[in-house]
């Protein structure tokens, strides 16, 4: 269980790696996504850590994550992951919880700079500070091909984190891999932010958990291994709503409420005729 020294870490430092409780909704994922691999495309492939081998090509590489994106999806595994491993969640965030409908789904392969995320932060793309990223690796991850974060970041004003807009020259404005979550208009940190990166090594049945006012990212994957992983993200459901820093309402689905705010939705759906959707409520209990 995550304990008070946990908590503090997550406040001052930004981020935290925890062993998740309950490992096999990952593991399940993992097993699913590599049975999909070996049924639709790649049927030599016997290890998810090996995708590097059999796809080489970018253009295939694109095509292949997209579709496996899609079935993650439509299997529901990232929500499942969360929904298993609530006690993290409800320490961290809260009780009453909202959970991205289609989390990413990444996958790095060795010497491909193409695969990498560089330093970014999520505010910057209209991300709220209060949701949670939570990302779990379906391959083991060692300091050669994890991701990077940049410690007591979220804490730093925006004025001393300057960018420079750019465009990007192959992810085009809702390309296949634009889907994937890599940005068509990159927003470039300063460099000198890449000195103060610091690789993140995870196993499997871990999860690195941040705020999207973190600055993180992925270098070159110089390992010998394809890093596939997923990035869910979870905010609270009672958030206050960050002018200009909101969360698109249809990417988050409601995942649990407390007793108190179950009651509160009920009273007030009695007395002024409306169900306050916008936060978990009947939603919630029906999909719990």
């Amino acid at each position: 269980m995550i304990g008070l020294a946990q908590e503090s870490l997550l406040a001052e430092r930004g981020w935290l790696v925890v062993d998740l409780p309950d490992a096999r909704p990952v593991l399940h994922a993992r097993r699913l996504l590599l049975d999909h691999l070996r049924e639709d495309a790649l049927p030599a492939l016997t290890r998810l850590d090996d995708y590097h081998r059999h796809v080489d090509d970018d253009g295939r590489h694109d095509e292949i994550l997209h579709d496996l994106t899609a079935f993650y999806w439509g299997m529901g595994l990232g929500r499942a992951i969360v929904e298993r491993n609530l006690e993290v969640f409800h320490v961290l965030v809260g009780r009453d919880l909202h959970v991205q409908r289609r989390p990413a789904l990444r996958a790095s392969r060795p010497e491909k700079s193409q695969d990498v995320m560089a330093l970014h932060r999520d505010t910057y793309y209209g991300a709220s500070p209060y949701e949670l990223s939570v990302v779990v690796p379906f391959t083991d991850v060692d300091a050669s091909g994890a991701l990077r974060v940049v410690s007591r970041s979220h804490l730093a004003a925006d004025a001393d984190i300057p960018y420079i807009q750019d465009v990007s020259p192959d992810v085009v404005s809702r390309s296949p891999k634009h889907q994937l979550g890599f940005p068509y208009a990159p927003r470039a940190l300063a460099p000198a932010l890449d000195a103060r990166a610091e690789p993140i090594p995870l196993r499997t049945g871990q999860a690195l958990v941040f705020g999207l006012a973190l600055v993180y990212g992925s270098a070159l994957n110089t390992g010998g291994r394809t890093r596939i992983s997923t990035e869910i993200r979870v905010v609270n459901s009672l958030a206050p709503r960050v002018p200009g820093r909101g969360t698109d309402a249809s990417s988050y689905g409601p995942l649990c409420v407390s007793p108190l705010s179950d009651a509160a939705r009920r009273y007030l759906a009695i007395n002024d005729g409306t169900r306050h959707t916008d936060h978990a409520s009947d939603e919630a209990r029906a999909e719990a």
